[in-house]
């Protein structure tokens, strides 16, 4: 059984609102064959497929049906996870870690512009008797989470606006961001108002785009990057962690499953103080006040400091521990492989292969987080690492 594996190439589509032209096997088919080139592969060399896939999104059931061939799955093992492509990245993982397979393609792509109104998407997330009857949201949710937040910790709207702030800001040095421009804390707060005290600039878009990335067991990790040219970034831990379905049963102002996950992922990496041992972080922020949950979750910070970390700019380029160099999911979120994408911002910048979104110092080790369903109910975390 191989001891670890490693991420030897990766790619993605530049995000957008609309990609009018383009289904969803015109995004997902040329971004596996670009992760394929990316690591000197072929189709031939893929053992197994996983893709991150959504029926509701889609709009049709066993969605990545359509995607069998677009992901190269012909004759090959193949799955989906109906859940952001970033937990299809655990099952490849455990898939490589004990199983017969060697390399692994995982995908995802995220097709917004083509759903029906997110309100009733994200409503059927609730539970059918008391949750969707009073018409909860995604949004709705993340403004009773928000409000709860800031009502606890003393934490005020402005404060949080500094995260699209920098967020959008990172940004204009990623090629694939949607969202790319330089913005003030009173330009956020002027933002059209959403869902209080959520503004249009504290969200994420609507987006299109798909990702994906190759996984290989050690020996033939190295022997593709050898031969590639590049060096291998290595998975040194993962952890995931499901909190209550409902929002009432759960503690909204602090992330718990990402907390859970953080502990799992560090005790496999043998981290013990992330904001010393840490140099960079990608972080799935669907809205801005969120990623300040996630500083605290991570343990970069005490319950209710994260506002204030930001503020010392702890989590700039030029800080302590960046956070979404790449400008993060407010920069663009194609449901379904945000998390994935999270992934290969992180792994870039531990190869050094990040271009201008690279930070300065060297990056030993790098932390991926995503989340899954509403208000931070699922989390997974990952801490790459290089040779």
């Amino acid at each position: 059984m191989p001891k670890r594996v490693a991420i030897v190439g990766w790619a993605q589509t530049r995000h957008e609102r609309r990609k009018t032209l383009d289904n969803d096997w015109d995004l997902i088919y040329p971004t596996v064959k670009a992760a394929l080139k990316d690591a000197g592969l072929r189709h031939d060399d893929i053992d197994v497929c996983l893709e991150g896939a959504s029926d509701y999104l889609d709009g049709r059931g066993i969605s990545n049906y359509t995607i069998v061939d677009g992901v190269g799955g012909q004759l090959k093992e193949e799955a989906k996870v109906s859940m952001d492509a970033a937990y299809a990245f655990i099952y490849a993982a455990q898939r490589l870690l004990t199983g017969p397979f060697e390399v692994a393609i995982v995908s995802g792509y995220g097709k917004g512009s083509e759903s029906v109104e997110f309100h009733w998407q994200t409503n059927t997330l609730f539970d059918p008797f008391y949750g969707q009857p009073l018409g909860l949201d995604a949004l709705s949710a993340a403004g009773l989470q928000a409000s709860a937040y800031f009502n606890r910790f003393g934490i005020s709207e402005e404060q949080a606006a500094l995260v699209p702030v920098k967020n959008k800001r990172n940004a204009l040095r990623n090629p694939n961001a949607q969202v790319r421009k330089n913005l003030t804390v009173e330009q956020v707060m002027k933002s059209p108002p959403l869902c209080k005290p959520i503004k249009r600039e504290d969200a994420c878009p609507i987006s299109d785009g798909a990702a994906a990335l190759v996984l290989a067991t050690e020996e033939r990790a190295k022997k593709i990057c050898r031969k590639a040219g590049h060096k291998p970034v290595w998975l040194l831990g993962m952890g995931h962690c499901q909190e209550a379905f409902s929002l009432g049963a759960r503690d909204l102002t602090f992330a718990r499953a990402g907390q859970l996950a953080a502990k799992r992922a560090f005790q496999m990496a043998r981290i013990r103080n992330p904001l010393q041992e840490l140099d960079v972080a990608e972080v799935y922020e669907p809205f801005g006040f969120q990623e300040l949950m996630w500083y605290e979750a991570l343990g970069f910070c005490p319950p209710g400091q994260g506002a204030a970390i930001l503020e010392k700019r702890v989590t700039e380029m030029d800080g302590r521990l960046p956070v979404n160099p790449s400008g993060g999911a407010l920069a663009a979120n194609p449901m379904l492989a945000t998390g994935l994408v999270r992934i290969i911002e992180a792994a870039a910048q531990v190869a050094g292969r990040a271009g201008k979104m690279q930070v300065k110092k060297r990056v030993r080790r790098a932390l991926a987080a995503a989340t899954n369903g509403v208000a931070l109910q699922n989390c997974a975390v990952f801490v790459l690492g290089g040779s």
